[in-house]
């Protein structure tokens, strides 16, 4: 298995006590972060009540989002153009901006979301790789389901320990838009550890946890799989 993945898309949610958020506030915090170099988002939408968002679209599909609800923040790069040091300098500039803008004091809580996809080298089928070399289901669900199978793969759930804060989402499985390549989402939730202000960078150390126990875990544990001559 190539031991570099292809990451397609980055999110957070960043929780805080439920608040009103006024209208010009929200165009002024626009225009400050349209002065940055990392946030400078092309378009606004005012026109849901306490759905504010600030979006970018580029190319086909590729899309940058800021999603203002009453009691959290939403970041979001879907089919990522950007490298997650440039995502996490938007996330630093919005979320500090907006606390100093929107009066929000503390993040009580945050999700960081990954998704991102793996070639195989000794399979061509992630479909067949997942279900039949890593689940062992070969013949075992046609004759059940009796119908064809297009996405396959394997969902977990790993609670947070004394060690390792978080509760990871783990979802592994083939991938639509290419079968050679399995696509892995993992869900980090944050909840035991506020941040204020001068915690910012927990923010973003949550992102480099995600990232590590993708590109090392499970990394580490599709690869056993993905040897020759087991087709």
């Amino acid at each position: 298995m190539h031991a570099e993945d292809r990451i397609i898309h980055f999110s957070t949610e960043l929780i805080h006590r439920s608040t009103q958020h006024d209208v010009k506030s929200l165009q002024k915090l626009y225009y400050e972060l349209s002065q940055t170099s990392h946030a400078n988002y092309q378009s606004t939408d005012f026109s849901r009540p306490n759905q504010a968002r600030f979006y970018s679209r580029r190319g086909k599909g590729t899309q940058s989002l800021a999603l203002f609800l009453p009691d959290r923040i939403l970041l979001m790069e879907e089919w990522a153009d950007i490298a997650l040091s440039e995502f996490l300098a938007k996330l630093d500039e919005v979320a500090g901006r907006a606390m100093v803008e929107l009066g929000i004091t503390e993040f009580t809580a945050q999700t960081v979301t990954l998704r991102s996809t793996f070639a195989l080298t000794a399979h061509t089928d992630a479909r067949v790789f997942l279900l039949e070399r890593v689940c062992q289901q070969q013949d075992k669900i046609g004759p059940y389901f009796q119908r064809p199978v297009s996405v396959g793969g394997l969902r977990f759930v790993l609670p947070e320990t004394p060690k390792c804060l978080g509760t990871l989402n783990v979802v592994i499985e083939s991938f639509r838009q290419s079968a050679k390549e399995v696509f892995v989402e993992v869900k980090g939730v944050y909840q035991s550890e506020r941040v204020g202000p001068d915690e910012m960078q927990m923010l973003k150390d949550r992102f480099f946890e995600v990232r590590k126990f993708i590109s090392e875990n499970i990394f580490a544990y599709l690869n056993q799989f993905d040897v020759s001559g087991t087709e």
